[in-house]
């Protein structure tokens, strides 16, 4: 783990907030300095790839009527729930009730509800890492104590570290299905191991850990493996999605939880999980959304171009001399610094050179950076030209330098 810097608040919540303030101010000074700057740093894509949804949603804004726009059901609509909760049925194979899923503004919220619904102040909850940045924000808010779990080789999961870290007061775990940030798609061999390592806890101490399977980018696969849910081979899951990252349309903030239909006590769950959109003022998506995820609902996006973008980048990584952690799904690249330098170092490099990318210490990871695919193969070239100038940078700077005796 990164050594304590003793220019970061003592306060927690200041501290877990840290690393994204310093980027946000780092971003700000990189967009202000040059009109030319290549921001690959938030996923806010600047290309369709999959237009659909935004056509359907162009189309709707223009179609609906003022009665159609008025307030929902916390959780949504029960039309709108029966659509998703048939849709996703299908797709794992299960039966899962409209009652299981509650739609929310997107997948922060859908999250931070179901970390209300599930859990207890004082219970402790596994994170693997690397992850998003704010799991661990979100559980210290509600009283939650949080470990982390590092990924293994590969930055794949490590069923036997995870195993190993669970203890009797073990109340969850939170990954994600692919990975942000680095797009590793867990295959159904790895789950099966989760789910035999939670199991064993279960049987050790009398306590099967809730799951938690963040798939918010579960329609981003570009790589041709299989998706698994951790919902088909776990039934204590409890699966947060996004249509807003699916589709490219982040900021019109919708996402649903979907509890399993193995799921101990799912009743109370729902109860809590309904109070807590309330509570924490959620509430439901806005009704024009609503009606998109009619829409959307059956539909998977086309990642033919996705995939021809993730080849073409990482292959043009990998000439320069860069490593990049293998993936199969996300519109993310993630990178290992060269040279040994720092993530916070060699990031700063490359927005000097005009490209903007996050640094691994937002994802509780050390040495990689992170570049989302917000452009299309039209930039590449210049992409590449600041990749390299970064390149030769960090190699100056890790020359040793005076004279030895």
């Amino acid at each position: 783990m990164r050594p304590v810097d003793p220019s970061v608040p003592a306060d927690e919540e200041a501290r877990l907030a840290a690393p994204l303030e310093r980027f946000a101010a780092l971003h700000t000074a990189a967009l202000r300095r040059s009109h030319g700057v290549i921001d690959l740093s938030y996923p806010n894509p600047l290309v369709h790839r999959d237009p659909r949804g935004f056509e359907l949603l162009r189309t709707l804004a223009g179609s609906v009527g003022q009665s159609e726009l008025q307030y929902t059901p916390f959780g949504g609509g029960t039309v709108a729930r029966r659509r998703t909760a048939a849709a996703l049925s299908r797709r794992l194979g299960l039966r899962l009730d409209h009652r299981d899923l509650l739609l929310t503004p997107g997948a922060t919220a859908a999250l931070s509800t179901a970390l209300a619904a599930l859990f207890a102040p004082g219970d402790e909850v596994l994170v693997v890492t690397p992850c998003w940045m704010d799991y661990f924000l979100y559980l210290h808010r509600l009283g939650l104590r949080s470990r982390a779990v590092p990924s293994g080789p590969g930055k794949r999961l490590d069923p036997r570290a995870l195993a190993a870290a669970i203890g009797p007061d073990t109340a969850g775990v939170i990954i994600s299905q692919p990975v942000c940030p680095t797009g590793v798609l867990h295959d159904g061999g790895e789950l099966a191991a989760l789910a035999d390592a939670l199991r064993g806890a279960a049987a050790r101490f009398g306590r099967a850990p809730v799951l938690i399977s963040d798939e918010v980018h579960r329609d981003q696969s570009w790589g041709g493996t299989p998706f698994t849910s951790p919902m088909q081979v776990y039934p204590d899951t409890v699966s947060v999605y996004s249509y807003g990252k699916a589709w490219s349309l982040q900021g019109q903030r919708t996402g649903y939880l979907a509890l399993g239909p193995g799921l101990r006590e799912r009743e109370e769950v729902r109860r809590r999980a309904e109070r807590a959109l309330r509570s924490l003022g959620h509430c439901a998506p806005t009704a024009l959304m609503q009606r998109l995820v009619l829409e959307l609902a059956d539909l998977t996006p086309d990642c033919r171009e996705l995939r021809g973008d993730q080849l073409r980048l990482r292959a043009l990584l990998t000439d320069l001399g860069y490593r990049v952690v293998d993936a199969e799904a996300t519109a993310f690249l993630y990178v290992e610094c060269p040279y040994g330098l720092g993530d916070r170092e060699f990031v700063d490099l490359l927005a000097a050179r005009g490209l903007i990318a996050m640094p691994s210490e937002l994802f509780h990871d050390e040495g990689h950076f992170r570049l989302a695919l917000n452009t299309g193969p039209d930039r590449f070239d210049d992409i590449g030209r600041r990749l390299r100038a970064a390149l030769e940078a960090a190699r100056e700077r890790s020359r040793p330098t005076g004279n030895s005796s």
